[in-house]
């Protein structure tokens, strides 16, 4: 149970990770005016990765919930709302924490493999 509960906040866990690294990097004083711009834009981006991922949390467990109560077209709904978590935290690993260094400093070099 513990596994499936860490499955579904985990985004949010690596949401306020970064929203601290942002913060502390964005205080820096040998940072430019252009990388500030960039990081506020990643902030951003993170809030509604949040947002998203928040909305088809609850897209999911409410059709899993019809589909408790018996209602079987919801079950689409649940495949739905669970894929688009796994892609959506699959982007966020797999894409987003590897590039965001190269995209605050705009070199396409420190793009980790």
């Amino acid at each position: 149970m513990k596994k499936i509960g860490k499955w579904f906040i985990e985004p949010y866990i690596i949401v306020t990770q970064e929203w601290q690294l942002l913060s502390q990097r964005n205080k820096e004083e040998s940072i430019t005016g252009s990388e500030k711009r960039r990081i506020k834009e990643l902030k951003f981006f993170n809030i509604m990765l949040a947002a998203v991922y928040t909305l088809f949390c609850y897209m999911f467990l409410g059709d899993l919930v019809m589909l408790i109560r018996g209602n079987w077209v919801s079950l689409m709904g649940v495949v739905f709302g669970f894929l688009m978590m796994l892609l959506l935290k699959r982007i966020q690993v797999s894409r987003y924490l590897k590039r965001r260094d190269a995209y605050i400093k705009k070199d396409e070099t420190l793009i980790k493999q």
